[in-house]
């Protein structure tokens, strides 16, 4: 018999679950393939620093397999044409399952055709802390508001949810390895580095430095952008070189050791608002082209693309939006905070069509997962699973004066500015011609003005939602 482990969003050799199955139930007599599938297609969707990770990544998995005496075929393509060439009768292929609708209607295909063959794909979840559908109300229908959804993950969860799924591969050093005649084989590619590495040990130091150094700040820093106080880990759990579990159990450990319990709490309720978007793409999955809210594809949103390509270059006038659009350009991440605050300019103020967004997001986002990335901007747009719906208008002003006081987070990606006081910082446009010199910045020629005005833009807002 042929086994294929096939890795997908699992990229590790511990605490996985489908890799500790599949150890398990390998026999002498067996041939066994350790294979990712790359499709190329992505390239242009989902940006160079993206790719970049994901290659570093899987070089890291590779090395690991080849120190243990296995390789790694990295074969690029669609997944339904790699498996035609490499199928054989009597095969089993081992994945990790993905909810998103687009990776159902793939595995069905590879399902379909491992049948003609005789063969099979056995799914495993691994990606969340709960398999996919696990968590329903007592009546079996699905939770569409956080906090009942997470009181019901509280009192749900248990030791089997995180315990770490050890991989023991003395079963796989009787095996032969299954050789494949698929030529087209994976050609890393040197592109633009986000500042987050890719690869387990950078996941790990990640983990260890959030935990010793973050983990009991968490809840009172996470909020501010020029202080570091988030984990950085989104991309090394999107991509599976951390394990959920890893990081659940990891604050666990600090809940039992500190007295800021709140601090800790914060960030297994935010490990639940992971849980809770996957939740929604996996029984609401019509939000991959709409609103959760469905009444609310009708809105008449703009379609101004000057006013967009002046949000997506960070030159919108109002600095704490500009220096988060610039920090995602250049580093391909940005901070939770700023991701709510430029999303809802861009759905708020410009009332420009949350989809526009979505997708840029999708292009530069070096820790892209699509439930989370929808759920956040349908949460922006107030198109969502949310109890409150469009009456929730950030005041980009108050955000950043609260959120960036000394404005340390606008300076650093927002040099323009570098020299204007702390008091003027949040809107520069404000001071007298003599002050802008005295800063070495000209409002309207250096830096942007504001290119709508935020007291104006709320009774346009209500008007739409409520006409609909």
């Amino acid at each position: 018999m042929v086994k294929i482990l096939w890795f997908r969003k699992n990229l590790r050799l511990q605490d996985n679950k489908v890799l500790k199955t599949f150890l398990e139930e390998l026999k002498p007599w067996d041939e066994i393939l350790f294979l990712y599938i790359k499709n190329e297609n992505s390239y242009k969707y989902y940006g160079e620093k993206r790719i970049n990770f994901l290659n570093q990544c899987l070089e890291d998995l590779k090395n690991k397999l080849q120190e243990k005496g296995y390789n790694l075929y990295i074969l690029k393509g669609n997944a339904t044409d790699v498996f035609k060439k490499i199928i054989v009768s009597d095969t089993v292929v081992f994945a990790d399952r993905q909810i998103e609708p687009y990776c159902i209607e793939r595995d069905r295909k590879i399902d379909d055709l491992l049948k003609t063959k005789g063969s099979e794909l056995r799914l495993f979840d691994d990606a969340a802390l709960f398999d996919s559908g696990e968590v329903v109300k007592p009546d079996g229908l699905p939770y569409t508001v956080f906090t009942p959804f997470k009181n019901r993950c509280d009192s749900l969860i248990s030791e089997r949810h995180y315990s770490e799924a050890k991989c023991d591969f003395s079963n796989a050093g009787k095996c032969k390895e299954f050789i494949t005649v698929f030529k087209e084989k994976y050609i890393f590619r040197n592109s633009a580095e986000g500042f987050i590495r890719g690869g387990r040990n950078s996941g790990l130091e990640l983990l260890k430095e959030f935990y010793e150094k973050g983990l009991e700040r968490y809840n009172s820093e996470r909020d501010f952008p020029g202080t570091g106080g988030t984990s950085l880990l989104s991309p090394h759990l999107h991509f599976g070189t951390v394990s959920i579990r890893e990081c659940y159990r990891a604050a666990l450990k600090k809940l039992r050791e500190t007295k800021s319990k709140d601090e800790v709490r914060t960030w297994l309720s935010e490990l639940l608002w992971r849980e809770f978007y996957y939740n929604i793409t996996y029984h609401f999955p019509y939000v991959i082209n709409g609103a959760f809210k469905k009444q609310y594809d009708n809105i008449k949103w703009s379609y101004d693309k000057e006013l967009f390509g002046k949000w997506r270059e960070g030159k919108t006038g109002y600095p704490i939006v500009d220096a988060g659009m610039r920090q995602l350009y250049k580093e391909g991440w940005m901070h939770n905070r700023l991701r709510m605050i430029t999303a809802m300019f861009l759905t708020k103020d410009l009332f420009i069509d949350w989809k526009w967004g979505e997708e840029y997001f999708a292009e530069k986002l070096i820790d892209l997962d699509f439930s989370s990335n929808n759920g956040g901007w349908q949460w922006s747009a107030s198109t969502g699973c949310d109890s409150q719906p469009y009456f929730r208008i950030f005041n980009p002003y108050l955000q950043s004066a609260k959120f960036d006081p000394e404005g340390k987070y606008i300076k650093k990606y927002v040099p323009e500015l570098a020299k204007v006081p702390v008091k003027n910082i949040h809107q520069p446009d404000k001071m007298s011609t003599e002050q802008q010199k005295q800063c070495g910045v000209i409002i309207g020629k250096d830096y942007p003005l504001p290119v709508v005005e935020h007291s104006k833009v709320k009774d346009r807002v209500l008007n739409e939602f409520k006409a609909i």
